[in-house]
C-alpha cells in the first residue's frame, strides 16, 4: 500500500510557492510573524478588489494607489 501522508504537505508547499511567485516574494513571508500584518492587509485588499465589479471604480482605486505611491516616493527622497 502506498504512503500518501506526504502528498498534502507537498501540495501545500507547491501552492505556497505559486502564491509567493505571484506576489513576488519568498515563501518565508507566510511564516514570518513580523510580516503577518502585511499578509493580512494584502488579503483584505485583494478581497476588496474582487468585490468591486464596476470597472470605473477599479480605475479610480488604481489612480488613488498610484498617487499614494508617487507621494510616498517623493517623501522618501526629501
Amino acid at each position: 500500500m502506498a504512503n500518501h501522508s506526504r502528498l498534502p504537505a507537498e501540495r501545500s508547499r507547491r501552492i505556497l510557492g505559486d502564491l509567493a511567485e505571484t506576489l513576488g516574494c519568498t515563501v518565508d513571508v507566510f511564516f514570518d510573524a513580523a510580516r503577518h500584518k502585511e499578509v493580512v492587509m494584502t488579503e483584505e485588499l485583494l478581497n476588496l478588489w474582487f468585490s468591486i465589479k464596476d470597472a470605473r471604480a477599479r480605475h479610480r482605486i488604481l489612480d488613488c494607489a498610484r498617487t499614494v505611491k508617487v507621494e510616498a516616493a517623493t517623501r522618501e527622497h526629501t
